[in-house]
C-alpha cells in the first residue's frame, strides 16, 4: 500500500489512500474517511451549478444588451429622421421666404408706381383746375368792364357796380374809414342792403376780381386786412351761417387751416381777402375788427327797361 504525506488545512488531515485493486480510494477529512468519487461527483455538480448560473447571468445580460440596443439604434434613426424633415422644411421655409420678398418687393414698386401717378394726375389736375379758375377770372374781368354804372342804366346806386344781376358796394378805405362787422352790417342796411351773401362758385369768382390787393409787407389776416361778408358763427359756435339765415353745407372757400377760432374770446366774423386763388379766400377774424365791407342788393329793374 502506498500512503501520502500527511496534508493540512486548517486542522483537517486529508489522506488518500490507494488499495489493492479492487479496492476503494477514500479521503480522510478530520476523523472521517469518505470516497473518493461521490464527493468528486458532488464537487462537479456544483461547478456545473455554478457554471450554468453564470452562463444564465450572462444571458440575461445579453438579453438586456441585445433588447436596448436596438432601440437606441431606432431612436438614433428617428432622430436622424426628424432631422431631415427639419432641414426640408427649412428650406422651404426659406423659400417661400424669399417668394414673399420678391412679391413684396414687387407690390412696393407697383405701389410706388402707383403714388407717382397719382401725384402726377393730381399736379395735372391742379393745373387743369387754375387754368379753370383763371379762365373764370377772366371772364369776370370781363363781365366787370362793362358793369359801371354808365352800362348798368341807372338800375345799381352811385357808387355801385352791378354783377350778373345783383348790385354790390364796396367800401373805399381812402374815403370812408373801415368798420367792425356789426358797424358794417348796419351801413349796409342804411343803404337799403346788407352784407353779401355768396350763393355759389361763379359769384366768389366774380367778386374775387374787385377785391382789394393785401398791403405790402402785411400779413393778410394783419389790421386793417381784408373785407367784411354777410358770414358769421356768433349764434351757434362752428355753424356758419349768412345774414340771410341760410347755413353753409359745403366746405365752403376757407383759407387752408380756416376759421380757426382764435384768441381768448374767439373770432365769430368772416372776411374775405385776395391771394393766389379765388377758391381760398376767407377766413375768420374778431368780429370787433376794423375792415373794409361789401354790400349787396337786388337792381332796380324799375329804373331799367331791355
Amino acid at each position: 500500500m502506498i500512503s501520502n504525506d500527511d496534508c493540512s488545512t486548517d486542522g483537517k488531515s486529508l489522506y488518500h489512500n490507494t488499495g489493492n485493486k479492487g479496492s476503494m480510494s477514500t479521503v480522510r477529512v478530520g476523523s472521517r474517511s469518505l470516497p473518493m468519487y461521490p464527493l468528486v461527483i458532488v464537487c462537479l455538480g456544483l461547478l456545473n451549478t455554478v457554471l450554468l448560473l453564470a452562463a444564465v447571468v450572462i444571458g440575461i445580460y445579453c438579453g438586456v444588451v441585445n433588447e436596448e440596443d436596438p432601440s437606441h439604434h431606432i431612436t438614433t434613426e428617428m432622430l436622424s429622421t426628424e432631422v431631415k424633415q427639419l432641414q426640408i422644411m427649412q428650406s422651404e421655409a426659406n423659400k417661400a421666404v424669399e417668394e414673399v420678398q420678391k412679391n413684396v418687393k414687387k407690390e412696393m414698386q407697383s405701389h410706388q408706381n402707383l403714388k407717382l401717378q397719382i401725384e402726377q394726375s393730381k399736379i395735372l389736375s391742379d393745373d387743369l383746375q387754375r387754368q379753370i379758375e383763371t379762365l373764370q377770372v377772366e371772364q369776370a374781368v370781363l363781365q366787370a368792364s362793362s358793369s359801371d354804372i354808365s352800362d348798368s342804366c341807372g338800375r345799381c346806386p352811385f357808387g355801385w357796380f352791378l354783377l350778373n344781376t345783383t348790385c354790390y358796394f364796396l367800401s373805399n378805405s381812402e374815403t370812408i374809414p373801415l368798420k367792425s362787422w356789426p358797424d358794417s352790417r348796419t351801413d349796409c342796411i342804411h343803404r337799403g342792403a346788407d352784407l353779401v351773401v355768396i350763393n355759389n362758385f361763379e359769384e366768389q369768382v366774380n367778386l374775387y376780381e374787385f377785391l382789394p390787393k393785401v398791403a405790402s409787407g402785411q400779413p393778410w389776416w394783419g389790421k386793417g386786412q381784408g373785407v367784411w361778408i354777410g358770414f358769421t358763427d356768433i349764434q351757434t359756435e362752428g355753424t356758419w351761417a349768412w345774414v340771410n339765415n341760410v347755413t353753409q353745407l359745403d366746405q365752403g372757400y376757407w383759407i387752408d387751416g380756416e376759421p380757426n377760432n382764435h384768441g381768448i374770446l374767439g373770432e365769430h366774423c368772416a372776411a374775405t381777402v385776395k391771394l393766389d386763388r379765388p377758391t381760398k379766400t376767407w377766413y375768420d377774424a374778431s368780429c370787433e375788427n376794423t375792415k373794409q365791407w361789401l354790400c349787396e342788393m337786388a337792381p332796380n329793374n324799375k329804373l331799367w327797361s331791355p
